[in-house]
């Protein structure tokens, strides 16, 4: 998903394009469309993931009430090696219920710039669930009542190891007003996290646990892989998109038609119900193109209305670059469609910007997204970017973010400079020039001052800002750090190894530093720990900078005699009696005077808890540059250099590269002359007064 503050001229821009709205005619009946003629896994071939939780579901949708009306059937397999007693279920769609919920708790009914509706409520209800013909609906439980997004189902048998279990539901769902990923507005319909979802069996074989969070403001969503085979009822003037491919199209009574899907390898299911929206708006230029990748073909198609034509091809074109650079990078795509959604203006506040398998929402449609203002481009990048890293590897999300999004957050900025070239790839515009990682990183705020670090379970964030800037940028920061301090070739690989190797496993926080430490045939544990899981960050600055002229040293020094001068001294040692006087000599500045060189004294200090190799450049008024460097990682806080030169010190950088991409760099370049030399001055004034201070009114 991507957050609106990470661009505020995003917010910006849809406020604007959302003050008016074009008028549509009546709804009309639609030509129905062709099944897709492709396996639902590209090149067919067995199956990529170990397949636990498939889904049969059978919907109708009322598209007037925004109700869904439905049976499901889920086959559930225990890979495990201990029995299960109960089964828990999702039920995201109770998170918007009412106030009691812990989402409304979490996001007081807030959530990127959007607001829930006070009317329009949304809620699933179990009308039906049994197992071996054992009705269980009436037994149902919600451990974290009052919320109800978490039901748990009790066995009357358990399911032992390596056996399955088929559960019979007939469900019910008013979706809400739409916000937060799901719902309606208008004609408009995002069917996401909407039927009964089983939880996902973690831990090590013998003591697996259940994991199934209740849903929260900023955790997302956690499943297991299967096959979905969906057939959905609705009304005849009404568009469709969904997950996976259409295996049929048919019409049914009362001016309905039925679509069924099929989807392999995914761990959700979702759809979009529009009586507006097209994909090929003029008969001549669709917005369908296909992405070319090592093994084959990816279709992409953009669901968009007529009046967001031009950003609609503008999305195209970003999702079928973005799935070429993933698949180069990672792994390649592995289903044979992309569906992108553009949803109505209306409606992008809470349906646009989010990810599912095969299936992502984009948003950034303006009159200020002018063409190479590509805010639109960088939504449908991250989105389909998502693909790999929650569709394919598929991590923990509510306990571990950051895999999905702050790694996603890093390629995206690889795969836009990709695509846009490494100056202009976020703004090009009218002779300006921004790469999107420093329009992004000015969004957020410093690192160093977050109260939790990257690893903190998504719902254990205090606020959505440090949710946000711990997840996401400080993640890419991360990432980026570690690239520059072992080499991007290098890195590169690594990052494309884990793919590999964790594709469809569900891989944690821990399989990621095994895997780049294995990769790189390095010890990271100095890197990982403080980055990951503390809280300080970086936080390098000039302590102190100064230059004095050099010169010999002056003051008394003892006269030492040369050999055979016969000094008295010398004759009292040699006869054996008590030596007289030392003799000394006092060396003024006219016996030492200045070499004309300067003596440069500058002290680094870093009082944050990451420490890593870092560079200072030191500029000369001669225009000479000496570079220095620190290897801190044996958490010295500080560090002093002195140089000698025949040019007095004008300015120091830290990390001139900005390979430390995790340390704040507002403080990393200091003139010691003119303004910042006033400064130090200022500063060491402010040190000598309060040591003053101290020593006068100390014990």
């Amino acid at each position: 998903m991507l957050r609106r503050s990470v661009l505020v001229a995003l917010a910006l821009a849809l406020s604007v394009m959302g003050a008016c709205q074009p008028r549509h005619g009546p709804p009309r009946v639609k030509k129905l469309p062709k099944r897709d003629e492709t396996p639902a896994l590209r090149g067919g071939g067995p199956a990529r993931s170990p397949r636990i939780a498939s889904y049969k579901i059978e919907a109708r949708l009322d598209a007037s009430r925004h109700t869904i009306t439905a049976s499901q059937t889920l086959i559930w397999t225990n890979t495990g090696a201990s029995a299960v007693g109960e089964l828990p279920f999702h039920l995201y769609l109770n998170a918007f219920k009412n106030e009691q919920s812990l989402f409304m708790r979490s996001s007081h009914g807030e959530m990127r710039g959007a607001t829930a509706s006070d009317t329009g409520w949304g809620w699933i209800t179990v009308d039906s669930l049994t197992i071996n013909g054992n009705e269980l609906a009436g037994k149902l439980t919600y451990p974290h009542a009052p919320d109800e997004t978490v039901t748990i189902a009790p066995l009357v048998t358990p399911v032992e190891p390596g056996q399955a279990v088929e559960v019979q539901l007939k469900f019910t769902a008013q979706l809400p007003e739409v916000f937060a990923r799901t719902g309606y507005k208008g004609d408009f319909h995002l069917v996401a996290q909407w039927f009964p979802k089983i939880g996902v069996r973690v831990g090590p074989q013998g003591a697996e646990r259940w994991e199934c969070q209740p849903h929260q403001a900023f955790s997302e969503f956690f499943a297991d892989f299967g096959v979905y085979d969906v057939a959905l009822t609705v009304p005849a003037t009404h568009v469709i998109a969904a997950t996976g491919v259409l295996t049929s199209a048919t019409e049914a009574p009362g001016q309905t038609r039925t679509f069924t899907y099929h989807a392999e390898d995914v761990h959700d299911f979702v759809w979009m119900a529009d009586p507006y929206m097209v994909t090929d708006p003029t008969g001549k230029t669709p917005f369908v193109a296909k992405a070319k990748v090592e093994d084959g073909e990816v279709e992409v198609r953009v669901y968009a209305r007529k009046e967001q034509t031009e950003f609609a091809k503008r999305h195209l074109q970003a999702a079928v670059g973005a799935i070429e650079r993933f698949s180069h990078y990672f792994v390649p795509y592995p289903w044979p469609i992309m569906t992108i959604i553009d949803p109505p203006m209306e409606a992008v506040d809470g349906a646009g910007g989010m990810e599912y398998p095969t299936f992502v929402t984009t948003a950034g449609d303006s009159v200020i997204s002018r063409s190479g203002i590509r805010i639109p481009e960088y939504t449908t990048v991250h989105e389909v970017g998502h693909n790999w890293f929650q569709g394919i590897l598929a991590s923990n999300e509510p306990e571990e973010a950051w895999l999905d999004e702050g790694i996603n957050t890093w390629a995206d900025a690889i795969v836009m400079r990709d695509l846009y070239g490494p100056r202009g790839n976020g703004v090009d515009w009218r002779g300006w020039q921004a790469d999107i990682s420093a329009l992004v990183d000015a969004a957020y705020d410093d690192p160093s001052k977050l109260p939790s670090p990257i690893a903190t379970a998504a719902y254990a964030f205090v606020d959505a800002d440090t949710y946000g800037t711990a997840t996401y940028m400080s993640t890419q920061r991360a990432l980026d750090t570690l690239d520059a301090h072992v080499g991007s070739g290098k890195f590169m690989a690594a990052m494309k190894t884990y793919a590999k190797d964790f594709a469809f496993k569900h891989p944690t926080g821990r399989d990621l530093y095994a895997t780049l430490e294995r990769e790189l045939a390095m010890d990271l544990g100095w890197f990982f720990g403080p980055v990951f899981q503390e809280v300080g960050g970086s936080k390098l600055a000039v302590r102190t900078a100064e230059c004095r002229r050099a010169h010999p040293p002056r003051g008394v020094f003892a006269d030492t005699p040369k050999p055979g001068s016969g000094s008295a001294a010398g004759s009292a040692a040699g006869s054996g009696e008590p030596k007289g006087p030392i003799a000394t000599k006092t060396v003024t500045e006219t016996e030492a005077p200045e070499t004309g060189t300067y003596v440069c004294e500058v002290v680094i200090e870093n009082t944050g808890t990451i420490h890593v190799p870092v560079e200072i450049a030191l500029e000369f008024s001669d225009g000479a540059i000496q570079r220095v460097k620190w290897d801190d990682r044996a958490n010295a806080s500080w560090q002093r250099f002195v140089v000698e030169r025949s040019a007095k010190l004008v300015e120091v950088h830290i990390d001139p590269d900005r390979k430390l991409v995790l340390a704040n760099p507002t403080q990393h370049n200091v003139r010691i002359e003119g303004d910042g030399a006033a400064s130090l001055r200022a500063a060491a004034r402010i040190a000598s007064w309060t040591q003053l201070f101290m020593q006068l009114v100390g014990p």
